[in-house]
């Protein structure tokens, strides 16, 4: 059931996206129950009906309303989280393609691909969520595919232990969750997003803020931002590599997107708070790791930790940012994955490398590929990590948030030490007199990733065209 605003056009496309991984799911279900096909040609069957979503998504550009809500008020679509559920399907989609093609060392599962595409409903549907109750359901159905995600392959003790870790941590997160939701429902007698508002605006009460407060600390707690971090670094560091790529962007870049649509009703004061805390401990930290995961498991919340303030400001500078760390961190984990073949004596079969002394590559332009990566986490012009900056400060200067963009660029500074560090491992591939071939397909991804992570600064300005026509 519609509510609010709806129209003829738009009846075709009530969800069409959730409706479509749901078949997705019950199709490859039952084609993994009654066929014992080859493992790639289900991924590959996957990965087109995910492009058939994408294609979905394009065709729904049309529902921007900014009162456009869906199944009784549960869910809202608005200019604000529609171009969210967009980066999220590229996203997934991008990472998955690994999986269709054969690797040295496989450790592909049958049940990875349904596992994903589940999370996936909870990715899309999360920041369109409208009410509290059901923002738990849906973080648990996203949360719970996730520690089976990370515990799918049982055969690795280190990710068995990753999943119960990840399980038990969710597990508190989630408590809080809804105990935030039972004092809002005492507060104003009702959990949507919508009535919060309005109370709020009408009362402007402090126990409200208060309670809130409790669900952006569990948020957090989920995202593995400082200080609620070190669960992550462990589960990060406990799954396979390729696991790792997955679980350490989509659930982050999920409910920063919800608190994004939603920051009006959160407090400034507590992001800010976790903005300093996460830039800290993640520039100062990875300065004593050798371990390679561990260093972009801090890169991650040093990043994420960039982008609370544009979420504080809801300024279309955390467009910019996320889609550009988005790409970068798809490519350093798409290089570390095809690196896995040159690596003769492997830490284990799930994660062949571990420790930078590792990066042994012989081959140049994967080497150079991850070295631009790396340049673009430190800022370098023109990469496209370099503008993601740029504009978060610009909009931080804007809004006289002064201090706040000096400790950004100073925390950067600080953590180009191990950046560099990495650099100059690679660098040492660059001087290896022969070069030896990765897989075809996994090039051609890597090669169309490059060319638009080396040509962003062409798109920027078309993309910020496209962001102001959206929002406005």
């Amino acid at each position: 059931m519609v509510i609010h605003i709806t129209t003829d056009n738009n009846i075709r496309v009530r969800f069409p996206l959730c409706l479509m991984l749901f078949s997705i799911v019950i199709i490859l279900l039952i084609y993994i129950a009654f066929n014992h096909a080859n493992i790639y040609h289900i991924n590959r069957l996957a990965s087109l009906g995910l492009l058939y979503v994408l294609y979905l998504a394009y065709n729904s550009l049309d529902l921007r309303y900014s009162l456009f809500t869906v199944y009784n008020d549960w869910f809202k679509l608005n200019d604000t989280n529609i171009p969210l559920v967009y980066l999220q399907i590229i996203l997934v989609i991008l990472l998955l393609i690994y999986t269709t093609v054969k690797q040295r060392y496989d450790i592909s599962s049958i049940w990875i691909y349904l596992l994903i595409i589940i999370n996936l409903i909870g990715l899309i549907l999360f920041p369109m969520v409208n009410d509290l109750l059901l923002l738990y359901i849906i973080i648990e159905l996203q949360s719970y595919s996730l520690y089976i995600i990370t515990g799918v392959h049982h055969k690795s003790y280190n990710a068995t232990r990753g999943s119960m870790l990840y399980f038990v941590t969710g597990g508190i997160a989630s408590i809080g969750i809804l105990l935030s939701s039972y004092f809002v429902y005492n507060t104003v007698g009702s959990c949507n997003i919508n009535d919060i508002t309005n109370y709020y605006a009408i009362h402007n009460a402090s126990s409200l803020f208060d309670s809130l407060d409790i669900l952006v600390l569990a948020l957090i707690f989920k995202m593995g931002l400082a200080p609620l971090h070190s669960w992550s670094i462990a589960v990060y560091n406990y799954a396979p590599t390729y696991i790792t790529g997955y679980i350490s962007i989509v659930a982050k870049v999920s409910i920063l997107s919800w608190i994004y649509t939603n920051s009006n009703l959160i407090h400034s004061d507590l992001l800010i708070i976790v903005f300093y805390l996460s830039i800290i401990i993640a520039a100062y930290k990875p300065l004593f790791q050798v371990n390679f995961k561990t260093i972009l498991a801090y890169s991650g919340i040093l990043n994420f930790g960039y982008l609370l303030l544009p979420v504080c400001l809801q300024d279309p500078s955390y467009y910019i940012y996320i889609i550009q760390y988005v790409v970068t961190h798809i490519l350093i984990f798409l290089c570390l994955l095809a690196s896995n073949e040159f690596i003769s004596k492997p830490n284990s079969q799930w994660s062949p490398i571990v420790n930078v002394n590792q990066l042994v590559i012989p081959n140049k332009l994967l080497s150079i590929c991850l070295i631009l990566c790396f340049f673009s986490l430190i800022g370098i012009p023109p990469l496209p990590g370099f503008y993601g900056k740029f504009y978060v400060i610009q909009s931080l200067i804007k809004y006289n948030f002064t201090v706040e963009a000096l400790s950004i660029v100073i925390f950067s500074v600080i953590a180009t030490y191990y950046y560099a560090y990495v650099i100059k491992q690679l660098a040492t591939n660059l001087l290896i007199p022969y070069s030896q071939p990765i897989n075809k397909s996994l090039a051609l991804i890597i090669s169309i990733l490059l060319v638009f992570f080396i040509t962003y600064f062409v798109y920027i300005f078309n993309l910020l065209d496209v962001i102001s026509i959206i929002l406005s």
